[in-house]
């Protein structure tokens, strides 16, 4: 008895349905960073602070936390200022702190961010600085907050929406290599299919990480061979 194959069509569609939800995910997580970088907080330091923690999604209703680890790598006690500013509809709210750290001591420092502030209609902007404290100069890292209307937290909708993507695309890859009926277009896009999922699955990795930077880049590079392989097929 032959094995049934589903259709060419759905493993299509299971594929690119997968690989738009990954897209999203990555797009809106990148356009919430982007626009934290250009909210309108003063760049009071170049060198960049490691450590700090955002949620990638939130949604209108619900109540999280930004964290930031903070380590003395130097072999003297510090006592690190640490300045940090939190969107609201009116004006940032602004709170300045300091802790002690021995030599090698971390410490974990968290700020409650909720519905009220929420600025733009859809986004949470958050700007915190350390002060120098010898021999560390002044640190800054900002992070954005993407706000979802959906009746959830944010932590199960980018669960949800990274599984979905990352099964959904190796279900569909593994239907298209599988298919007896492999049509001449899709079959000249099978490789760079391979790629693009590559870049998919290493965006959500990236935004993961909160590295804002790279995921421009791979947004730009994953849509540009979205691009080329819809042009593949079509010429085919």
């Amino acid at each position: 008895m032959k094995n049934k194959q589903p259709p060419l069509i759905v493993s299509i569609v299971v594929y690119i349905l997968a690989a738009l939800v990954g897209f999203t995910l990555v797009l809106l997580a990148t356009w919430a960073d982007m626009e934290a970088q250009m909210y309108g907080f003063y760049r009071r330091a170049s060198n960049p602070l490691p450590g700090l923690n955002c949620p990638i999604f939130m949604t209108p209703g619900e109540v999280n936390k930004v964290s930031l680890r903070l380590t003395n790598t130097t072999g003297k006690p510090l006592t690190p200022g640490i300045r940090t500013e939190i969107s609201t509809p009116v004006m940032p709210f602004l709170s300045i702190e300091s802790i002690k750290l021995a030599p090698g001591e971390s410490k974990t420092v968290e700020w409650k961010i909720g519905p009220e502030n929420i600025d733009l209609g859809r986004f949470i902007f958050v700007d915190v600085l350390t002060y120098s404290s010898y021999p560390l100069p002044n640190r800054e890292d900002r992070c954005g907050i993407f706000i979802v209307n959906l009746p959830t937290n944010g932590r199960t909708i980018i669960a949800v929406m990274a599984i979905w993507s990352l099964l959904g695309m190796g279900v569909g890859l593994y239907g298209l290599n599988r298919s007896p009926s492999l049509a001449r277009r899709v079959s000249i896009a099978r490789r760079p299919l391979l790629v693009l999922s590559a870049l998919i699955a290493i965006s959500i990795l990236v935004i993961f990480w909160g590295w804002w930077g790279p995921g421009v880049i791979l947004v730009v590079l994953t849509l540009l061979l979205a691009l080329i392989i819809l042009g593949l097929v079509i010429a085919a």
